[in-house]
């Protein structure tokens, strides 16, 4: 596989883990708590002492990126996506913070129940929870790098990585949209297009999630603090993940994440997702070393984006 296109692999999962990074001391605040306490959120912090993250350090990440790695590596032991190696994948992570709370980084209601569920031994298939919300979406980049060539596909695997947490439509069209936007991206697409081919996958499953994504290209020429407050950051797919396109679209991919944490909500979805599309779009390059050098497992990161990249160059021969 050719370099640029291995680099575009570790550029998004960087990408997804510095903007979960960046995100992280913030997540839950106002726009308005933010601007007071830290103007705008530009560099790796530590949270508060008052925060919920308060155990984490500047520059680690969420369960945003837990989650997307355990994707990852179960991709890259199977040889392809197995979601029942994944899964058990979530079940053997579920008991690590169950055994010991202070490893939970956040995990979300709909997942933490939902693996709880699959923990005991309930199928994959019966294990999620019809609630609107981003967790699914938030994880999905491994499948859109792997399966780049098809977009069906990623459409198709996106949905199902979605289902032994979040089965609502909502939730699942986010998935797929997020999937096929990294996979576009990938491919070269113009942002916009990138848009519209997520849209457009996403509304076989839920038209009203795709008509919130693609109103993003009437915000274009507001400005993003206005735009965001009119899309919505809470962690409701139907703003979590258009939130992180108009971001995408809007600015350049240094600028696109520290408006996502800066905007309040749930900053740490919203500028993974915003950095996983840049970095799948653009590669390395723009992320800067000032917050590579303060983020956690950044080697093991980029080592997950390398196999994601041996795995796609034997399911995508021929794709430069």
């Amino acid at each position: 596989m050719a370099a640029d296109l291995c680099d575009r692999f570790c550029g998004c999962l960087l990408g997804a883990a510095v903007g979960d990074g960046l995100g992280m001391p913030v997540e839950g605040l106002t726009r308005e708590e933010i601007r007071d306490r830290y103007v705008e959120i530009r560099d790796m912090i530590a949270p508060a002492p008052d925060h919920f993250h308060s155990r984490l350090s500047a520059g680690q990440y969420t369960d945003d990126t837990e989650q997307t790695l355990i994707l990852a590596d179960s991709i890259i032991e199977a040889g392809f996506f197995d979601v029942e190696r994944f899964a058990a994948g979530l079940c053997d992570w579920g008991r690590c913070w169950t055994a010991d709370p202070g490893l939970n980084r956040g995990v979300g209601c709909t997942s933490m129940t939902a693996i709880g569920e699959l923990m005991r031994d309930r199928p994959w298939q019966e294990a999620g929870f019809a609630t609107p919300t981003c967790g699914s979406a938030m994880r999905t980049a491994p499948i859109g790098l792997v399966y780049h060539c098809s977009l069906d596909l990623v459409a198709s695997y996106s949905d199902l990585q979605s289902l032994p947490t979040h089965s609502s439509a909502a939730a699942r069209a986010g998935a797929v949209a997020v999937g096929v936007g990294v996979a576009a991206a990938v491919l070269e697409l113009s942002p916009i297009r990138v848009l519209e081919t997520a849209a457009s996958f996403s509304d076989r499953i839920d038209h009203d999630f795709a008509r919130q994504l693609l109103f993003v290209k009437e915000l274009l020429d507001l400005d993003p603090a206005e735009a965001l407050a009119e899309i919505g950051t809470s962690p409701m797919v139907g703003e979590t993940v258009p939130a992180a396109f108009f971001c995408h679209l809007r600015l350049d991919p240094e600028e696109a994440l520290i408006a996502a944490a800066s905007n309040g909500g749930d900053t740490d979805s919203i500028a993974s997702i915003a950095g996983a599309l840049a970095g799948a779009s653009r590669g390395s390059d723009w992320i800067p070393e000032r917050w590579l050098t303060r983020l956690e497992d950044r080697e093991r990161i980029e080592k997950a984006g390398r196999d994601l990249a041996a795995v796609a160059s034997r399911i995508c021969p021929g794709i430069r």
